[in-house]
């Protein structure tokens, strides 16, 4: 995308066109106050923002219609927008034109029969935009955000307030948000994200969301697994009570289950049932008996290794302290004295005062005996230590799995129990059919969740994890990151060559960009020195040039969705200080003039370079005499030459 012609109408229908060519250096030359620095502000509106930038007077009083004709590709594209309307500085109205012969549309020609949004998306579609979403990371409050056209402008300009700056590099910058869109949108613009990036973040968004599924599908499952155990013990117990099923021990599940339902939907003889009930009450009892004195003796045997172990803690701190006492004596050299006595003798004398005892000491070797026995009990405590935790375990889950069965046989004796009373006053048949209707009800509400169902939910949910893992894997940040590091090495080794060009301070070191504060760095042999911490308004614009060049030839060159349009608002103001060099575009010092010939020498040479893919417009007061300058003037606001023709504003100031 290139600029073929700035457009204005008045609001009498009049028309001004500024052409432009593409594929070259445009240079608009001018004294101050001719409405340069506006050309900037009525592309960026007619790319698709809303807040009206231009400043209040002639152009607000004159214009009603701002328009650009662009060159995309092949074809061409006319975008316009009207003035908001009187007392507003915002509008969203807007039109966008397309053809491949296209021209300026004449005042009665223009409609706003779209919206900004909507000639933002047409217009991206059209340089190449492709669907993307970055995702901030999680945790984060950010919003997940598209990057379109309006992100590619904000690499596209510098405003005389920008393009010396030492604090902000880019386009609006300074903004609120402004900068972490910039952030978040510029891997996107140099290629560092996939193509189909925004494609495999919906798949992963998809795929999280359908494990979540899976996953709370298989806890439902694996607990409705685990409950029905439980309650199918129950129900056939209180089926066996009441002579419906039979043996007392429980099939495995699906045989119980049939038979339950066999037992329930079937037609029954009416009999009397009540010996037989209470004979199979009893039998309940006796197995509630039986699993409770099971119960006991599981407690009581894990209660004894508890009061063992504590024994074992209280004799084992016994032990130690003699071991520790009876060790201690080595240090009194017992082994021998030196001075030549015997052994008998020894042990005859205090090894401390030397004088002679009535009973005899312990000789050194009884004390060694002594204390390897006391070390030995100690090595047989800690091995049978490990053994008795594993005891301990194994009659921690006997005694889960004695109360789980004694739960069950209580829940049928209380069912039975209850049932009977229920049905006390009832006939046989009718107590029969009470009992039959409330097993069929509770095998109904059975969860039906079979080992095969909860092997497959297990499977499902393990290939739904393997789909998200691929996805993480080929959306890593960290790739994304060290693609990011390489693209900008690239770009920071033209910035390092163009530095030492233009002579900027610290010339000769490398220069990069650093995305993550937004700026451009120097790496010197003294540490790092970012765009604010060097001096003097020429670095900082010699700086901001070399950035936003070499961003352009690399968007050029690897073929990126930006737009080819550079436009550069006021570059030489840090030379052009006084109104008759600005009136003139001519500078008195040589030094000075030699600096802004080799600034414009390096901006006609890189379009020259990357010819026809690149224009590059300035605005500025500079008019130098070199022949390749004076070649790129498109237009010349001198000689009471302007933006805005003196008749539109003697229009707008006649009484109507």
């Amino acid at each position: 995308m290139q600029i073929l012609a700035i457009v204005l109408y008045s609001s009498t229908g009049a028309r001004r066109v500024l052409p432009f060519v593409p594929g070259k250096l445009n240079i608009v030359t001018g004294g101050s106050k001719t409405g340069k620095s506006a050309l900037l502000d009525i592309v960026e509106f007619c790319l698709g923002r809303d807040d009206v930038q231009m400043s209040i007077g002639p152009i607000t009083q004159t214009v009603a219609w701002y328009a650009v004709l662009f060159e995309v590709g092949d074809g061409r594209v006319f975008a316009a927008r009207p003035a908001p309307a009187q007392g507003k500085g915002s509008t969203v109205r807007a039109m966008l034109r397309f053809g491949t012969e296209l021209e300026p549309l004449d005042f009665a020609e223009l409609r706003a029969d779209i919206d900004s949004t909507s000639l933002r998306e047409q217009l991206g579609r059209r340089i190449g935009i492709e669907e993307n979403l970055h995702e901030p990371p999680r945790g984060s409050t950010r919003a997940p955000l598209e990057a379109h056209i309006g992100h590619a402008a904000l690499l596209c300009l510098q405003s005389q307030s920008e393009i010396a700056d030492r604090n902000l590099l880019f386009h609006r910058q300074g903004e609120p948000f402004m900068a972490q869109a910039l952030k978040d949108t510029i891997p996107y613009f140099l290629g560092a994200v996939a193509r189909d990036q925004a494609l495999k973040r919906a798949q992963l968004q998809a795929a999280r969301r359908e494990l979540s599924r899976a996953e709370a599908e298989y806890r439902r499952a694996e607990e409705a697994h685990r409950s029905a155990d439980s309650s199918l013990s129950s129900l056939w117990r209180e089926a066996y009570a009441l002579g419906l099923v039979a043996p007392l021990e429980q099939p495995e599940r699906l045989a119980a289950v049939s038979a339950l339902h066999a037992a329930v939907t079937s037609e029954q003889p009416a009999r009397d049932l009540d010996p037989e009930t209470a004979e199979r009450l009893a039998a309940l009892d006796t197995e509630r008996e039986d699993l409770r004195q099971q119960l006991r003796n599981v407690s009581g045997d894990r209660e004894v290794l508890l009061q063992q172990g504590t024994a074992e803690h209280s004799y084992t701190g016994a032990v130690a302290t003699q071991t520790a006492r009876l060790e201690s004596l080595n240090l009194l050299g017992l082994a021998g004295n030196g001075d030549g006595a015997t052994d008998d003798e020894t042990h005859m004398r205090c090894p401390v005062c030397q004088s002679t005892l009535r009973q005899p000491d312990p000789q050194t070797v009884d004390l060694e005996v002594s204390l390897r026995g006391l070390q030995a009990q100690l090595a047989n405590i800690d091995a049978t230590q490990p053994a008795r935790r594993a005891a301990i375990t194994a009659l921690d889950e006997r005694v889960a799995d004695l109360r789980a069965r004694l739960r069950a046989a209580d829940a049928a004796h209380r069912s039975i129990t209850a049932g009977a009373a229920v049905a006390e006053q009832l006939a046989l048949d009718a107590r029969i059919a009470f009992a039959r209707g409330r097993i069929h009800a509770s095998l109904q509400a059975l969860p039906a969740a079979s080992d095969a169902e909860v092997r497959r939910l297990a499977e499902l949910r393990d290939a739904v994890a393997d789909h998200v893992r691929a996805l993480e894997s080929e959306l890593d940040p960290d790739e994304e990151r060290e693609q990011l590091t390489s693209r900008l090495n690239v770009i920071g080794r033209d910035m390092t060559l163009w530095a030492n060009r233009l002579e900027l301070e610290h010339a000769g070191a490398d220069v990069r960009l650093d995305l993550t504060k937004l700026t451009v760095v120097a790496d010197t042999e003294l540490g790092s020195a970012p765009l604010s911490r060097i001096g003097s308004g020429e670095n900082w614009v010699g700086y901001h040039l070399l950035a936003h060049l070499a961003l352009h030839r690399y968007f050029v060159r690897r073929n990126r969705p930006v737009p080819r349009i550079l436009i550069l608002d006021q570059p030489t103001q840090a030379w052009y200080q006084s109104e008759v060099d600005k009136q003139s575009g001519v500078l008195n010092r040589d030094s000075d003039g030699e600096t802004v010939s080799r600034m414009f020498r390096l901006i006609y040479e890189l379009v020259q370079e990357l010819a026809p893919d690149l224009q590059i417009i300035v605005c500025d007061h500079a008019n130098l005499p070199e022949p390749w300058f004076q070649e790129s003037v498109e237009h010349n606001f001198r000689n009471g030459v302007k933006l805005i023709p003196q008749t539109w504003i003697d229009e707008a100031r006649s009484p109507s």
